[in-house]
């Protein structure tokens, strides 16, 4: 089994569990932070930076908004979004992002930096 993916499980853990209930699901890599960990934007700010520092990851090119873009609205506008999005291709793009998954993490991890699509 490769070490880093077991590294950055322990530290997704341990990241879980101050948070509420221990994570006892298997992670996978296409585990996404924000909607299969429903990690908010701050919560995977803080984890990013703690997970790049413990593994000393350069997150330069790193930006949450490209991955979850209400990261920088106004929660007025999230709501009106969300309240168009069944009719608005749009509001659904808006509200839904870009994956960021564990197996993200763990190429970053290899590399030393993260690299935006």
């Amino acid at each position: 089994m490769n070490d880093t993916w077991l590294d950055l499980t322990r530290f997704i853990r341990e990241m879980r569990t101050p948070a509420g209930l221990p994570l006892d699901d298997e992670l996978t890599r296409d585990m996404d932070l924000y909607h299969d960990l429903e990690w908010e934007p701050a919560r995977i700010l803080d984890v990013m930076q703690a997970w790049a520092q413990r593994f000393q990851v350069d997150l330069r090119d790193f930006d949450v908004a490209y991955y979850v873009p209400s990261a920088n609205m106004r929660k007025l506008d999230i709501v009106a979004a969300a309240l168009k999005s069944p009719f608005s291709a749009s509001a659904r793009e808006l509200l839904g992002g870009r994956s960021l998954t564990l197996g993200m993490l763990e190429e970053a991890m290899k590399c030393g930096s993260w690299k935006t699509d």
